[in-house]
């Protein structure tokens, strides 16, 4: 899928480099592992494949419970992503 079909709130990866996940916001997204805000993607990431990541492959990949991953998307989508 294309980042314009991520939807918010969906934890991804851009050209498949899922020791990088991101979290897609309405302006852009985050990168979760260093924790900077993209609000204006390029044409590179725009028309790149994207894919969405299951909580056990970002667990597995930064050797972590899914419980602690779980935890780390729950923190970053209270930090970045706005109340409903």
């Amino acid at each position: 899928m294309k980042f314009n079909e991520i939807k918010t709130g969906m934890v991804f990866t851009i050209g498949e480099t899922p020791s990088y996940p991101k979290l897609k916001t309405e302006l852009g997204y985050i990168d979760m592992r260093d924790d900077i805000v993209n609000n204006n993607p390029n044409s590179a990431v725009l028309s790149s494949e994207c894919r969405e990541l299951e909580v056990k492959e970002i667990a597995k990949r930064f050797n972590e419970t899914e419980e602690e991953t779980e935890k780390w998307i729950k923190e970053v989508k209270q930090k970045y992503l706005p109340v409903k």
